[in-house]
């Protein structure tokens, strides 16, 4: 009897824990909710968001854990697991140092390009260039190369950034709002309409993509009555590129988007993988702030055009995904990822340094959407040179002055980076200096002479918080976009100081770097984890807890168990 008990139990250890382990996930969802910090889910009661929190496993200190902390930039992290500074481009400016994108226009000089006006072609050739493999090549490899990989958005600087790959299947679905322009779809509406962009061959016959389709939408600029608010009109509605509109035939905005996945869940047996980025947030906290508390009557312009319909929205959309699997049979097959691209400050006004803003102001200082108040102070070069911001604020144009001809390009938001003409040790030695003396900044750094590692140059005095935060991850932030196309000099500002417009990123503060980072699915427990899990430990998690195997050694991020 007592041998009899003891197999028994040896029995149940060993069959106990294997009937326990789920098979892993065939399918994944990467869900971006663009600006999304930890609060928004709460302060605006995201519930589909916080199911999934309850039910799956959350690290609410999670990290953008990268700079810059942009759109542009984040799509690529999360779905190549590489650092800014070992995927090509590393900002929202880009200089050509190696000629990717075409001969310089003067010899021997480098083009220099906005990022977040480049063509779909154009990240193309950047992630070519860089040879590396992305989340869809681990699931071709996975389940053979049929499969497909969807990325959808209502930017192209998330759609195209994170679908490309170095070698794209031809099957792949890129996919986003904003293309051309196009007939008039509503005789009462009759401007401003455009057609989607599909930028990978011939889109699926799901994807009706004639004139005036569903998939078509008004984008008139300043929409809903932005265009003549402040500090809405830096960055007003361009129509229902980011809210839905009130056409039943074209939503638009966050809804866009999720149509577009739905369509993709319910007919294509072949997907695998997709990306579905939520631009709203990250649209309304530029206007408004990310704390925006202001709404209106249901159906009025005043109540689409404010963050708390835009949270709430996205996060219906959020459900609709969910309930597709679930409908198509696939929930219990999918691990889903829900994070943010960047987070964002506040934008204390008074602690901005782009001029007046109220009452509404024209150029100078801000010249409305596209001015050095959009961010940018330069002017591209190059065959394609499209954008001139040759009007820098205030204190921008201090450090212009400063550098006396030497600042070739900057790009400022919650960190100030300068690209200089002469970038020779003691002349970065000089702009740091002048940076330094910007308002607001905390910190600056100068790249060593190999450019790929940040030198601190000195701190300017700092509140206990921003000290604290700053010797604990400052450092190691900078130094992942130290690349020779990325800025020579950076500086960093204080907390809620911003050089572009309210509900800002791109820097290193928390505000900007702690973001929401949320995984559901099969094998996944619902402890939460304290870990500092980053953008780029996404991939190697994803790939681990869909049991693909991959080398870590060409990867800058690390797998953390979803388990237990």
């Amino acid at each position: 009897m007592v041998l009899a008990f003891a197999v028994s139990l040896l029995t149940l250890a060993l069959v106990a824990p294997s009937a326990a382990v789920a098979d892993p996930p065939t399918h994944v969802v990467v869900i971006v909710l663009d600006q999304a910090r930890p609060d928004t889910i709460d302060r605006y009661g995201m519930k589909n968001v916080q199911e999934l929190q309850a039910k799956g496993k959350s690290f609410p200190n999670a990290l953008v854990g990268h700079m810059a902390a942009e759109t542009v930039i984040s799509h690529n992290v999360l779905t190549s697991g590489l650092f800014p500074k070992h995927m090509g481009w590393t900002n929202e400016v880009y200089r050509d140092v190696d000629e990717v994108l075409g001969d310089d226009t003067v010899p021997g000089v480098p083009n220099y390009y906005v990022t977040s006006s480049m063509s779909c072609g154009q990240f193309k050739k950047l992630i070519e260039a860089g040879d590396y493999a992305k989340l869809q090549d681990y699931l071709d490899e996975q389940f053979d190369d049929n499969s497909k990989f969807a990325s959808i958005s209502q930017k192209r600087t998330s759609a195209c950034t994170s679908g490309w790959t170095a070698n794209t299947d031809s099957d792949d679905i890129i996919f986003q709002i904003r293309n051309v322009s196009s007939p008039a779809c509503d005789p009462a509406v009759p401007s401003g309409w455009r057609s989607p962009e599909y930028a990978n061959g011939t889109p699926p016959s799901y994807f009706d993509l004639s004139s005036c389709s569903r998939w078509s939408t008004w984008q008139a600029a300043g929409a809903y009555g932005t265009g003549g608010l402040s500090p809405a009109n830096i960055y007003p509605l361009d129509g229902n590129r980011f809210v839905p509109g009130f056409d039943p035939a074209h939503l638009g905005g966050d809804t866009w988007s999720a149509d577009a996945a739905i369509q993709v869940i319910q007919n294509d047996p072949t997907w695998h993988g997709m990306m579905v980025s939520l631009g709203a947030i990250d649209k309304m906290g530029h206007m408004w702030g990310p704390e925006d508390t202001v709404t209106g009557p249901p159906g009025s312009d005043r109540q689409v055009s404010h963050l708390p319909f835009a949270a709430r929205n996205a996060d219906a959309q959020v459900g609709r995904i969910v309930d597709a699997l679930e409908g198509r049979g696939l929930l219990d097959d999918t691990l889903i990822v829900i994070t943010a691209d960047h987070a964002a400050q506040t934008g204390t006004p008074g602690e901005t340094f782009f001029g007046d803003l109220n009452p509404v102001v024209t150029n100078p200082p801000c010249g409305g959407i596209r001015s050095d108040c959009n961010w940018y102070f330069g002017a591209e070069t190059g065959p394609l040179e499209t954008e001139r911001y040759l009007d820098p604020s205030p204190a921008v144009e201090d450090l212009r002055d400063a550098l006396a001809g030497n600042l070739a390009f900057s790009y400022q938001d919650g960190h100030v980076a300068a690209w200089l003409t002469d970038n020779s040790p003691t002349k970065k030695q000089e702009a740091a200096e002048a940076v330094l003396d910007m308002p607001g900044v905390i910190a600056s750094y100068r790249t060593n002479d190999d450019q790929d590692d940040y030198e601190l140059v000195d701190t300017n005095p700092m509140s206990r918080s921003d000290r604290n935060w700053f010797l604990a991850h400052a450092g190691e932030l900078v130094d992942t976009m130290a690349a020779p196309n990325g800025p020579d000099v950076v500086g960093l500002v204080a907390t809620d100081v911003t050089y572009g417009v309210v509900g800002d990123h791109g820097g290193h503060n928390k505000l900007i770097q702690n973001i929401p980072m949320v995984f559901y699915g099969p094998g996944v427990s619902h402890k939460d984890s304290s870990l500092e899990l980053r953008h780029v430990d996404v991939l190697p998690t994803i790939l681990e807890a869909m049991g693909i195997d991959y080398d870590a050694g060409t990867l800058d991020g690390e797998a953390v168990p979803l388990g237990d």
